[in-house]
């Protein structure tokens, strides 16, 4: 009897593919996730979708290899890098959300196919070697998953995961496309080396006028500093692409209130109407840099509510709203429900929520049982302020639904921007029981109807939905 040739293993180069190609694909996954949901929308279970596309093309490249076309696949994936890298470089741009939220999975499709796909072409002939093959494309779905998730946060101040995954990616093009001859070494090394250069342009331009970088499980904190309006110096923090307050150093405006919390916003005209002439207890749910510190004189009381413990020494160090501020501060470090459901009622004259994750607040901040705590440490009369300033969700109409649902009155008040102050467009939503507040002649003149929309639900800690009020087309 005749004994059959036993199939040569597998190169090592190939098993060096098999681990290589699904950690890019599982780097693109995190990083195209992460970026998604913390600078592009802040939408509960958006992560659903990157992770169907990454599912869908494991499923296309094992399933229905004969359906992969290189040529093809390969030129889409260069223009997508190519397009997106030098999207991402410019950090003070942003696409529509519909059409971000659209490229950003096309890229990550196109990417998953190609990894995968050239994973699954180079499955070894030998089938003593297959259970080696599949444990190499599980860890290195783990590895990427790890580089991005926990590695890359301990390693880089900023957020350069995109950059880093796009970069791995054409690497791997390059030696996978090899035996293709020289026009595809040539395409892939030349963008490479552009994905190098674009990812040294984002750390230059996130240095360029940044004092401090810091980054932890709830984002990327950035300082910058430059030359205000007035030729003094302007600091802003930043979370990702989103402001939390600026502070103008020149001579007399150190204490000016500027960004969404200028005299004429919400907030300004509810702090400055609430209580006449008595000292005030306010409560700041969201610290920022600090900005409402401004309105505090002496006897005053605020109380900020913080969950990310890097803000505060950034507010108390490089912004000086709170030091400069006479009123009596005070500080509660961790989620703002869990603190106040902890303490005993504080009779606040005024609570600002104002908590923002990327440009959403989070929802169990505004729920009916939210609304009920709040009530609970709200004194007689006392005001709710809400900050809706946002580009993608209109907030405005579930809001006075909660207010109706809580028995309070409901009011819209949208400034208009002042560049001279460092002012923003801003919008805010106060209730209040207080039959009187609204008809003072300040705020009559101020206030508009909140809103209504037939379709909305009002959100419990069961059920929020936040599809209806959704803005996909505004920017």
């Amino acid at each position: 009897m005749e004994e059959t040739q036993a199939p040569a293993p597998a190169p090592a180069k190939a098993k060096w593919l098999w681990f290589l190609l699904p950690m890019a694909a599982a780097m693109q996954l995190c990083a195209v996730t992460s970026h998604l949901t913390v600078n592009i929308a802040a939408i509960p279970l958006l992560w659903m979708l990157p992770l169907a596309v990454y599912l869908l093309t494991f499923i296309l490249a094992f399933e229905f290899p004969a359906l992969y076309r290189r040529g093809i696949v390969v030129r889409l994936l260069v223009v997508m890098l190519a397009s997106l890298g030098y999207a991402i470089s410019k950090t003070d741009v942003s696409l529509p959300i519909g059409i971000a939220i659209l490229f950003f999975l096309a890229e990550c499709f196109v990417a998953g196919l190609f990894c995968h796909s050239e994973a699954y072409a180079l499955r070894p002939e030998n089938p003593t070697e297959t259970t080696l093959f599949y444990l190499l494309i599980a860890a290195g779905g783990a590895a990427g998953t790890f580089s991005i998730g926990i590695a890359s946060p301990m390693i880089f101040s900023a957020n350069y995961d995109l950059a880093i995954s796009f970069l791995v990616t054409a690497a791997l093009a390059i030696v996978v496309t090899w035996s293709d001859g020289w026009p595809q070494r040539l395409l892939w090394s030349t963008a490479t080396t552009l994905l190098l250069v674009f990812a040294i342009m984002l750390h230059t331009a996130y240095a360029r006028e940044a004092i401090l970088e810091v980054r932890n499980f709830y984002g990327t904190l950035r300082v910058k500093e430059r030359t205000g309006p007035h030729g003094g110096t302007e600091r802003m923090l930043l979370n990702g692409t989103i402001q939390h307050g600026t502070q103008l150093f020149a001579p007399g405006l150190t204490r000016t209130p500027t960004t969404y919390y200028a005299d004429n916003s919400g907030i300004g005209l509810a702090l400055h109407h609430c209580c006449g002439e008595r000292p005030r207890n306010i409560a700041v749910i969201g610290l920022g840099t600090g900005t409402i510190a401004t309105y505090g004189v002496a006897n005053d009381r605020i109380r900020f509510y913080e969950i990310n413990p890097l803000v505060r020494p950034i507010a108390q160090n490089l912004f000086t709203y709170l030091r400069d501020s006479p009123a009596q501060i005070t500080f509660a470090d961790g989620d703002a429900r869990t603190s106040l459901t902890r303490e005993t009622p504080q009779n606040f004259d005024v609570i600002a929520v104002d908590a923002f994750s990327g440009d959403a607040i989070p929802l169990h901040l505004l729920t009916i049982e939210a609304i009920a705590l709040y009530k609970k440490h709200l004194a007689p009369d006392g005001i709710l302020a809400f900050h809706v300033s946002n580009q993608y969700l209109n907030l405005a109409p579930e809001i006075g639904q909660l207010a109706r649902a809580a028995n309070l009155q409901s009011k819209l008040i949208e400034s208009q921007p002042d560049d001279s102050l460092g002012a923003y467009r801003a919008t805010w939503i106060l209730l209040t029981s207080s039959p009187t507040f609204f008809d003072q002649p300040e705020l009559a003149a101020a206030v508009s109807a909140v809103p209504t929309d037939a379709r909305l639900r009002v959100w419990t800690d069961d059920y929020s939905s936040i599809l209806p009020i959704l803005q996909l087309s505004h920017h």
